[in-house]
C-alpha cells in the first residue's frame, strides 16, 4: 500500500508539472483565433494600441502560473515529507518484522516453561494429597490403637477388680461361717447376722445385685455394732458399682470410712478413685489416687494406685 501511495503521489506531480505547459499556449493563443485576414481592420487597430482585455489577461495567467508553480513546489515538499516517512516506515517495518520471530519464539518458550512449571506444581501437590492421606489414616490408627488399648486395659482393670470384689467376698464368707462355730455373746443376734450377711454376699456373687442391695439394707438398718456392719456397707457400695451406678457407688464407699476400725479403708478408697474416673472427673480420680497412696503406701492396691497413675 505504500507502494501505490508512493505512485500516486508521483503521478499527482507529473500531472500538475504538465499542465501548466497545455493550458498555457492555449490561453496565449486564444487571441489569435480568429481570422485576422479577414479583419484588416481590427488587426490594425490591435497592432497599434492593446487593449485593455489583452493585458488582464496576460497578468491573469501569468498569476495562475505562479500559483500554480507554488502549489507544485508545496506539493513536492509534501511528496519529499511523505517519502522520508514512508522510507522510515518501511526501515521500521523491516526492523519489526525481524523482531518478530525472536519474540514468537520468546513466547513459546515462555508458553513451554509455563506448562512445564504447571503440571510440576500439579505433581507436587498431588504428591502433597498424597502424604496427608497416609498422615491422617497414621493418625487415624494410632487413635484407634490408643483407644483399644485404653479400652482394653479398663477391661482389665474392671476384671481385676470383679476378681478381687468376689475373693474378698469369699473370704469374707469364709470367715463368717468360721465365726458361727465360736460361741457369741449373744449368739442368736450374732448367728442371725451372719446368716443374713452370707446370704447378702452369695446374691452378690450370683450377680443378683438389686437383692444383695436389700439384704445388705436390711443388716445396716438395725444400727448393729456387728463386726461385719462395715463389711455390709463395703459390699453394698461394691452393688452399685457392678451396676455402674458411679454416683451411688460413690456414697455408699465413703460411707465405709464411718467405722474407723474396718479393715476395707483401702478397697474402698481405690474403688471411690475408679468410679470417679469413670464420671469423668479424671482430676478428682487422681487426687483420690493419692490418697490411697499417703494412707495406705504399703498395700497391693497402693502400688495399683502408683501403676495407674503412671499410665496417664
Amino acid at each position: 500500500m505504500k507502494r501505490r501511495l508512493v505512485t500516486f503521489i508521483g503521478l499527482s506531480l507529473t500531472i500538475l508539472l504538465l499542465l501548466p505547459t497545455v493550458l498555457l499556449p492555449r490561453r496565449l493563443a486564444a487571441p489569435e483565433s480568429p481570422s485576422l485576414g479577414s479583419y484588416p481592420k481590427y488587426e490594425q487597430t490591435q497592432q497599434q494600441r492593446p487593449t485593455q482585455r489583452t493585458r488582464t489577461t496576460s497578468s491573469s495567467v501569468s498569476q495562475e502560473i505562479r500559483r500554480i508553480n507554488g502549489r507544485l513546489a508545496a506539493l513536492k515538499r509534501e511528496n519529499d515529507s511523505l517519502r522520508v516517512r514512508v522510507i522510515a516506515l518501511e526501515r521500521n517495518l523491516r526492523a519489526a518484522t525481524g523482531i518478530v520471530p525472536e519474540l514468537k519464539a520468546s513466547l513459546e518458550s515462555a508458553v513451554k516453561a509455563k506448562a512445564a512449571m504447571d503440571s510440576s506444581e500439579l505433581t507436587l501437590i498431588s504428591q502433597l494429597s498424597l502424604i496427608m492421606n497416609k498422615i491422617r489414616l497414621l493418625e487415624d490408627k494410632a487413635a484407634y490403637i490408643d483407644s483399644t488399648n485404653f479400652e482394653i486395659l479398663s477391661q482389665l482393670v474392671l476384671l481385676e477388680n470383679k476378681i478381687v470384689s468376689l475373693t474378698s467376698s469369699f473370704n469374707d464368707i469364709m470367715a463368717a461361717r468360721q465365726a458361727e462355730s465360736q460361741p457369741p455373746s449373744t449368739a442368736l443376734t450374732d448367728e442371725e447376722f451372719r446368716r443374713r450377711y452370707i446370704e447378702a454376699l452369695t446374691a452378690y456373687q450370683n450377680g443378683q445385685y438389686r437383692e444383695a442391695v436389700d439384704r445388705f439394707t436390711e443388716l445396716l438398718s438395725g444400727g448393729s455394732q456387728h463386726e461385719l456392719v462395715d463389711n455390709a456397707q463395703y459390699w453394698t457400695a461394691e452393688c452399685f458399682y457392678a451396676v455402674k451406678n458411679f454416683k451411688r457407688a460413690i456414697t455408699e464407699f465413703e460411707r465405709v470410712f464411718n467405722y474407723p476400725t474396718s479393715d476395707k479403708g483401702d478397697d474402698a478408697r481405690y474403688k471411690i478413685a475408679l468410679s470417679y474416673w469413670n464420671v469423668g472427673s479424671h482430676d478428682r480420680a487422681r487426687i483420690e489416687f493419692r490418697k490411697l497412696l499417703n494412707e495406705y503406701p504399703d498395700t497391693d492396691l497402693g502400688d495399683k494406685a502408683r501403676r495407674f497413675l503412671q499410665s496417664r
